[in-house]
């Protein structure tokens, strides 16, 4: 055995131990942080909602990691039902409402319940910060019949996939050092089936990193919007709204009724006339063996009556 194959041994077993200490002290980092996180529990399900002060520390311990400050991460969600007098032109205000926060609409429908009302789904992905003003804006834009917000404290999860990417990504970086003093082929190609594996997990992590953080920092509000029934003791103009378009609409509808009417007659009658032309041809047929029957019958009568008619006259 050479000496850089015994380096290059020496070196995996290295790794190997550094990657079991690593994931001994994230495990015990884990168990750590998720007493802070039951400490602060009660401050972050208050019924207010407020944001948990960006200064508030929660101390893990690990290892030689030592203690350090974690800002809370928190994925903050809501809902509201709104009954107003017109859903496109609410929609319309909350689109302008999200655009002003730098938001996104992730979904918008506009449905109509019945003739002349309409209704609207929506969801929104508005800036943290912005979470209750948006909510309270909402509210303004019409009755709120029901509002609803959570929160899901994600400190832990957050702080134990952070640690784990780290990991991942210095156990990367040695595992390229241990690849450059690779000399047979076959140390190489496990190496870089090592570093393969590697590598998936890392972007695997880091998409699933990805997606927390843009939860924590945009907030999703689902909304409801639908339109106030009109008392039935109250006369409503809607009633003659767009009629020309109704009437023309309705007219046109008649039209293409009758002409689908008349289009599925044809093509059932064209469907049928196999049919139809056998069991023509088996009446034909009937009718034609009835018709000789028949003939044979009376001519056998007709043969009856003139032999009586000869007997009588020979008498």
């Amino acid at each position: 055995m050479t000496a850089k194959k015994i380096v290059l041994t020496i070196a995996l077993a290295l790794l190997v131990a550094l990657t079991g200490i690593n994931l001994t002290s994230c495990a015990a980092a884990g168990y750590l942080n998720d007493e802070a996180v039951k400490e602060h529990a009660q401050v972050a399900e208050a019924p207010d909602y407020e944001r948990i002060d960006e200064n508030q520390e929660a101390r893990a311990e690990g290892g030689a990691a030592g203690e350090h400050t974690q800002q809370r991460q928190i994925i903050r969600s809501g809902s509201i039902s709104l009954s107003v007098e017109d859903t496109r032109n609410k929609v319309a205000q909350i689109r302008a409402l999200v655009n002003d926060l730098d938001g996104l609409i992730d979904s918008s429908n506009v449905y109509e319940l019945r003739e002349g009302q309409y209704g609207a789904r929506m969801t929104l992905r508005v800036p943290e910060k912005h979470f209750e003003a948006v909510l309270d804006q909402l509210e303004d834009l019409g009755k709120a019949t029901d509002i609803q917000t959570q929160l899901e404290d994600v400190t832990m999860h957050y702080v134990d996939l952070r640690s784990r990417l780290d990991n991942q990504k210095s156990q990367e970086e040695r595992l390229k050092e241990i690849l450059d003093m690779a000399e047979s082929v076959e140390d190489v190609l496990e190496v870089e089936k090592e570093l393969h594996r590697i590598r998936g997990e890392i972007e695997s992590m880091t998409a699933r990193l990805t997606r927390m953080e843009d939860q924590i920092n945009y907030s999703t509000i689902h909304v409801s919007i639908r339109e106030e029934t009109i008392p039935s003791e109250t006369i409503s103009p809607l009633a003659f709204q767009n009629l020309g378009n109704r009437i023309r609409e309705a007219f046109i509808g008649s039209i293409n009724f009758v002409l689908n009417t008349i289009s599925i007659m044809i093509i059932a009658f064209s469907a049928l006339i196999p049919v139809l032309i056998i069991i023509i041809v088996l009446a034909i047929i009937i009718w034609l063996l009835i018709r000789r029957h028949h003939r044979r019958k009376t001519g056998s009568r007709e043969e009856s009556s003139e032999t009586k008619d000869t007997d009588s006259d020979n008498q």
